[in-house]
């Protein structure tokens, strides 16, 4: 199961990677992250992160790819269940860019836990991307 989403912004893509890579300041500007611990205020390929997200418990990420001021993916692997999200910042002409925010869930169970909790996924990576819109698109 895989749900993505794109969002154009009316921003440089500097300034939306900026925000994203912000780790710890996540649970400040999104309602999808209650708490965030990582090592380092930016992503980098090693990196451990544990994010704590409303209903959940705590699950440790490792951020295994990032590509600077472009794009970054964090995974976690347990029981059977890998999950994958990912995050990339693409310039799209002057002044705008789109980022593009996806959610992976695969393996023998996470195949399964994936369709059953897709409805649940589509609405958090939905909250994300409108929550990063909010921040860097602030109302007049």
């Amino acid at each position: 199961m895989e749900y993505r989403v794109e969002i154009p912004l009316p921003v440089e893509a500097g300034r939306a990677w900026e925000v994203l890579s912000a780790l710890p300041s996540w649970p400040a500007w999104t309602p999808t992250v209650e708490s965030i611990e990582t090592e380092s205020d930016r992503p980098f390929p090693g990196a451990v992160v544990l994010i704590k997200q409303p209903g959940r418990s705590r699950v440790r990420y490792l951020v295994d790819l990032v590509e600077p001021g472009r794009r970054f993916r964090w995974v976690s692997d347990r029981g059977g269940v890998r999950q994958a999200a990912d995050h990339v910042v693409a310039p799209a002409g002057a002044g705008s860019c789109t980022v593009a925010l996806s959610f992976a869930m695969t393996g023998p169970v996470g195949a399964v836990l994936g369709v059953l909790g897709a409805g649940k996924i589509r609405d958090l990576v939905n909250a994300e991307a409108a929550a990063l819109r909010a921040v860097l698109t602030p109302a007049d």
